[in-house]
């Protein structure tokens, strides 16, 4: 190359960043710095007149119009580029500048518009956003695995959701624990970005099973306030380490993801609430049908035939007809309580109870549902208190949700027995059937709203399964405790505990 042509060609790379390559008849003739760089090849085995990496794209480049504009071009798998064709001293010269960056950026940002869309256009189920959202992680990242797991409620370690976008055989069955590096984004609330995990002091806390990594990326899920997981992309051992770029869309997808993740577990649970609440409507319907029916009946009697009625007729129908009101009262009431309980909580108006009075309505009550004057048994143990503390209409609410389930459950074959006793500071009350036992798979959910058995359902006992989430609210409002005994074929027990005297601050 010429003296003269040459100080050109060195004036021209000192001028540029980008990658420059000059040919002479279509053969390489100079190559800077960022050309080497770009191609993995140096200067002199480009201009060596061997073959070079961007032979297979040099015809489309050559054929570039002449000092015309930026034109962007694909050089897989070295980098996308903006290419100009010049000619300078009659020598084809190409500028290259490297925008492989700035094609990811686009490309994230325009997958997670589209992700957006899709997830918050219509309805979501947390398993199929979650699932979108790491097969994502892993096309923005050009990452071999992707994996999101969101945290219990109340927990820093414990998962609920464990995604991830890898081979089955490759991870366990069970959850795994945030702890080790896993906690690492979720302590700091940062991005974690290792080059290799592998040797790490916090290299723990990954599944007992998982597939073979080197480089890791991971940022924590943050829904206001709130942590709720992390998103997590890695590669094989000595495979393509994560960078800065990688990072800021893993963080912007992690931003997205969170409010995702929060939008799918609203409709989640607004769609679960609308199934609760259309089966509300429905046994509502089926168990007023009969107090509705009798009270209409009562007051049609009494309407058209009162002048041929005698006095103690006209008694029972009154009596009747108010008692099918306090009945659908009631039921209204049940429901009202919960829901009530459920958004404000409760404050008792205490005051000191008669032991034996309020039992002895709830005997009387019993007898009267049943039809057998022996359907409950009361069982004073000698250390009995007389008196207990708590606001009247909710230990009677308990006590008759308590033997009322009893009687519904256990049938009326046998008398239910109600033991009382002092334990500590407290009154215990202990309610025992002799009906079918309850299987210890199906104790732990007894007191959870709209929790019924599979043996209830089975047998098509009326309820909506309401009844003993009142009980546990109003004993827990009071300071007191509950729970259940039972074994299949041999009964069941359940138990409450309400204090003998008043807190000394009313509270």
């Amino acid at each position: 190359m010429e003296p003269v042509v040459r100080d050109r060609v060195g004036a021209l790379f000192e001028a540029t960043s980008d990658a420059v390559v000059i040919l002479e008849a279509g053969r390489v003739v100079a190559w800077n710095g960022r050309a080497e760089r770009l191609f993995a090849i140096s200067g002199a085995e480009a201009t060596s007149g061997a073959a070079t990496p961007l032979d297979p794209w040099l015809p489309g480049l050559l054929a570039l119009p002449v000092d015309g504009e930026p034109l962007r071009a694909s050089l897989p798998p070295y980098a996308t580029v903006e290419a100009v064709h010049r000619v300078v001293d009659s020598r084809d010269v190409l500028l290259l500048r490297d925008i492989s960056d700035v094609v990811r950026r686009e490309d994230g940002l325009a997958r997670l518009a589209a992700l957006s869309r899709t997830l918050l256009d219509g309805p979501q189920t947390v398993a199929a956003t979650t699932q979108a959202l790491v097969g994502a992680a892993k096309a923005m990242t050009g990452a071999a695995y992707a994996a999101l797991i969101l945290l219990r409620d109340g927990s820093d370690t414990e998962s609920s959701h464990f995604v991830y976008d890898a081979p089955r055989h490759l991870f366990p069955e069970r959850m795994p624990r945030a702890v080790g590096l896993l906690a690492v984004p979720l302590m700091t609330r940062k991005p974690a970005r290792l080059d290799d995990i592998r040797g790490h002091p916090a290299g723990v806390g990954l599944p007992g099973v998982h597939p073979p990594i080197g480089p890791l990326l991971a940022v924590p899920l943050v829904a206001g306030d709130t942590l709720i997981g992390e998103l997590a992309v890695a590669n094989p051992p000595d495979g393509r380490r994560f960078d800065g770029l990688d990072e800021t869309l893993l963080v912007d997808l992690g931003a997205h993801a969170a409010v995702a993740v929060t939008w799918a577990q609203r409709q989640e649970a607004e769609r679960e609430l609308m199934l609760l609440r259309q089966e509300v409507v429905d046994t509502a319907r089926h168990d007023i049908r009969t107090p509705l029916g009798a009270g209409k009946g009562y007051a049609a009697l009494l309407s058209t035939r009162m002048d041929r009625l005698s006095p103690a007729q006209i008694a029972t129908a009154l009596a009747g007809l108010r008692t099918s009101f306090e009945r659908i009262e009631a039921f209204s009431a049940r429901l009202l309580v919960d829901d009530r309980l459920a958004a404000a909580g409760v404050l008792p108006r205490w005051a000191l109870l008669d032991v034996a009075d309020l039992l002895e309505q709830v005997r009387r009550d019993a007898v009267a549902i049943s039809g057998r004057e022996g359907a409950v048994l009361i069982r004073c143990e000698p250390d009995a208190p007389a008196l207990l503390a708590g606001d009247a209409e909710m230990v009677r609410e308990v006590l008759d949700n308590l033997v009322g389930n009893a009687l519904k459950h256990a049938g009326y074959d046998g008398p239910i027995t109600v033991t009382i006793r002092l334990e500590g500071g407290h009154v215990r009350f202990d309610v025992r059937d002799q009906g079918p036992g309850i299987a210890q798979s199906e104790q732990a959910a007894l007191f959870d709203r709209w929790s019924r058995t599979g043996a209830t359902r089975a047998a098509l006992v009326p309820g909506l399964g309401l009844g003993l989430s009142i009980v546990k609210r109003l004993v827990l409002a009071h300071g007191g405790l509950l729970g259940v005994s039972s074994r299949v074929g041999e009964g069941a027990t359940f138990w409450v505990t309400f204090p003998a005297a008043v807190p000394g601050d009313g509270a």
